[in-house]
């Protein structure tokens, strides 16, 4: 829109009606409910707006002046905005009083100085008869909108036929993805979302003298029993799980999250997921009632290739507000701004719909895999990975029906990524992918194994010996998967199970007995590097545990300290180099504390002499990057040995394996919590690192 003689008529001014009734308009005093913060108090105006409207100068342009109510009660006359329109060309601008500038904003996006929320809805802004009007007939909006609806009607059509000009090879593209969608949605859709996606958010109200409630799912009056508490789970008689709410506990009862839908697409060939924001509403105003709202927010078509291979995924879709143009309407994936930028993705972890799964697959190569059973078993999920994993090869169908259905469920829940389990993909039997006889499998498919449980038998197979059906049971609920596993082929697991809960207090002890099998275990490391016979019955299992670990950590200090000279600087120019990359992301300090990284085998002597632990022995360790040690000193005395921390890596994410004080002892509360923290730094700097300096500083750990 041309904007060359658009100035030259004098704005129009406040009329004296105008400047009494925002005077006159004092607001109210409200107050707003958030749900997890206290109420806030605010006063709301009857009137945001003030407008006055004439035809402009120029041919075919109409000007609609914008005051505000803030402006006109301190008794200014002037508008904040000269919005011109072109009603001939279909075109608009708007003058900035205050900053002189142009805008190309629509009068729901302008800043005119005052917060929204301190205002009526649109529709209720003042406008003499004449004004609305004129404004009306001018622009064409109906029978007499308030102004700044037509205002905004107006721009929006302006906008439109902007996107479709402008845009017109990115959207006509989007189109016609979007046109391949089925219109409609499953009958039993509703019932879907009330009885399965809304479950962790349906209440039953409850009056305890009546002994009667209403529940949210059936929408029926129940009986309860006496002993029920506010807050505490149940279920009602429909099968619904639900919450008990005490009546009129609470003013609303809100639930917010996510439906998804995967549907075959009209063309034939191409499949589509269907993402959904899903809320409901109970007030004690309205007697608890539900109020259920969805929307589709997310669209993602793909094919199902029938070769060995993922998902091809052809476009993926958001709902919202097109290249900041305000009109509405399906975009690329991550164009939307949300209020926190561009870039992120609607998708997410959701309830699919699993009803239509049979149908819908049938005739791709996942038409036996059992999708609908494994994603009932699981509250929400990925479901594009999940999908894309069955497609890849895991057998989830052979492990299912065998039996292994929380082995599978818990792979489905980690978006189909592996777990402990080591797989042989280019397997043909289950028992050869998973590295196991079919005795073992057997044993498996009776317990109903988990993954843990299926690495436990996996270890016991490489070390050539079975385990009884207890025993697996035992190792998974109070050891997990141990390194000390892999001398099962030395001494019977029997033996080694009874040393545990003899000698090391496993699983009665707790904390301590743990404590106690990490040194059984560092023992059973150092005496190995030693070249012990670990075969011998004394040497494996020593009455006393935290002696036999001191003085296998002496001898090993003594025979370290006899090693060449020169290979030992060799060893170091490793160690060095490795500690320059620890440093990068262990780079956490506090007030109190901070953090030393060794470099050299000197460093570790020294610790392990001062704080009275085998660290020296973990040189080895750290020298082949299968650990980090680090020391945690005072920043009042950074040369003074304080704690002793090893850390690992599993599964990509820095763990803490041992943080202690001299003699072993368990580092103080707020050392601990210090560790806690600058582990957490650390993950979020490697997180961020590209992929290639991320790998250097990736411990490999063999679990």
């Amino acid at each position: 829109m041309r904007k060359a003689g658009l100035l030259d008529q004098k704005p129009m001014t406040a009329t004296r009606r105008m400047l009494e009734t925002a005077k006159n308009d004092t607001g109210t005093v409200k107050y707003a409910q958030f749900t997890y913060s206290p109420s806030r108090k605010y006063t709301e105006y009857e009137s945001r707006y003030y407008f006055r409207a004439a035809p402009s100068a120029l041919q075919g342009i109409l000007e609609v002046d914008l005051f505000t109510r803030k402006d006109l009660a301190e008794g200014r006359k002037e508008p904040r905005f000269r919005i011109f329109l072109d009603y001939e060309n279909k075109d608009f601008i708007s003058w900035n009083v205050t900053e002189q500038k142009w805008s190309r904003a629509k009068i729901d996006m302008i800043d005119a100085g005052d917060e929204r929320y301190l205002y009526s809805y649109r529709g209720r802004n003042y406008a003499a008869e004449t004004t609305r009007k004129l404004v009306n007939r001018h622009l064409g909006t109906g029978n007499m909108q308030d102004v700044e609806t037509a205002v905004f009607e107006f721009q929006l059509r302006v906008r439109k036929e902007e996107l479709k000009s402008r845009h017109r090879l990115v959207t006509d593209a989007i189109d016609a993805y979007m046109d391949t969608v089925p219109g409609r949605l499953p009958a039993d859709w509703m019932r879907f979302i009330n009885r399965r996606v809304l479950e962790k958010g349906h209440c039953i109200l409850y009056d305890a003298q009546s002994g009667t409630g209403y529940c949210t799912c059936c929408r029926l009056h129940v009986r309860v029993p006496g002993t029920v508490r506010h807050n505490m789970p149940g279920k009602c008689t429909c099968g619904s799980r639900i919450t008990y709410k005490r009546w009129k506990m609470q003013k609303h009862i809100t639930y917010d999250t996510k439906a998804s839908l995967v549907q075959k697409c009209t063309d034939g060939r191409s499949f589509v997921y269907r993402q959904f924001d899903v809320s409901m509403k109970a007030e004690r105003e309205k007697g608890y009632i539900p109020e259920i709202t969805f929307h589709e927010n997310y669209r993602k078509l793909f094919a199902i290739t029938d070769g060995r291979g993922p998902l091809r995924e052809t476009v993926s879709c958001e709902w919202g507000s097109f290249r900041q143009t305000g009109v509405v309407r399906w975009c690329g994936e991550g164009t939307i701004n949300r209020g926190y930028g561009y870039g992120y993705s609607a998708y997410a972890r959701s309830v699919l719909y699993t009803s239509n799964l049979k149908k819908t697959l049938k005739g791709t190569k996942l038409q036996h895999v059992p999708a609908a059973e494994i994603i009932k078993g699981i509250e929400k999920v990925n479901a594009i990975a999940v999908f894309g994993d069955m497609g890849m090869g895991f057998p989830y169908e052979a492990f299912w029906k065998m039996g292994l259905k929380r082995f599978v469920l818990e792979r489905a829940e980690r978006d189909g990524a592996n777990g402990l389990v080591h797989t042989d993909t280019d397997a043909r039997k289950p028992w050869q992918y998973l590295g196991i006889t079919k005795e073992a499998m057997r044993q498996a498919v009776r317990l109903n194994a988990t993954g843990q449980q299926l690495r436990i038998i996996q270890r016991a197979a490489e070390a050539g010996v079975k385990l009884e059906d207890g025993q697996i049971l035992w190792l998974d609920k109070n050891v997990g998967v141990s390194v000390l596993m892999k001398y099962f082929s030395l001494h019977t697991p029997h033996r080694i199970i009874r040393y545990m809960k003899e000698n090391a207090g496993i699983p009665e002890e707790g904390d301590a007995g743990k404590e106690k099998l990490h040194l059984w275990e560092d023992y059973l490391d150092t005496a190995g590097q030693l070249h012990w016979n670990l075969g011998d019955r004394d040497v494996f299992f020593p009455q006393n545990i935290q002696r036999a670990h001191d003085e296998a950590a002496n001898v090993f200090m003594l025979e370290k300290e006899k090693e060449d000279a020169e290979k030992m600087k060799r060893s170091d120019l490793i160690m060095h180099g490795h500690a320059k990359k620890i440093k990068k992301v262990f780079c956490y300090r506090d007030k109190k504390y901070m953090i030393k990284v060794p470099g050299r085998y000197l460093d570790f002597q020294k610790e392990g002499q001062a704080q009275h632990n085998c660290v020296a022995t973990y040189y080895e360790k750290a020298l082949k990057a299968e650990c980090i040690i680090l020391f945690i000193r005072r920043r009042t005395e950074p040369d003074k040995q304080f704690c002793t921390v090893e850390i690992q890596n599993t599964g990509g994410r820095f763990r803490i394996m041992q943080n202690r004080t001299a003699y072993n002892e368990p580092a103080p509360q707020d050392a601990q919590e210090f560790m806690q923290k600058a582990v957490k730094a650390a993950q979020k700097i490697a997180d961020r690192m590209p992929a290639e300096e991320k790998t250097e500083i990736r411990i490999q750990t063999a679990v």
